[in-house]
């Protein structure tokens, strides 16, 4: 699968394994660019439990989203 960094902006080919951003060491997989999370209930429709705001947009490596094997990158933002 391919992310878009939300720091760097280089697009990077990544597997289940990969966590970080081979340019700038930034988490790739956040919620907030995924398809299954709602923005506007702050909630992940995959785990079924509400996520942090603040984890969303700028997770750690003890975040869900991760190393999370049911991401999806959402549609590229306009």
């Amino acid at each position: 699968m391919q992310i878009t960094c939300p720091k760097c902006k280089e697009a990077q080919e990544v597997d289940d394994k990969t966590a970080t951003c081979p340019a700038c060491r930034s988490v790739l997989r956040r919620c907030m660019d995924c398809d299954h999370y709602d923005t506007r209930l702050s909630y992940c429709t995959t785990l079924s439990r509400p996520v942090d705001v603040g984890e969303a947009n700028y997770p750690t490596f003890s975040s869900d989203s991760t190393y999370c094997r049911e991401y999806i990158p959402g549609s590229a933002e306009a």
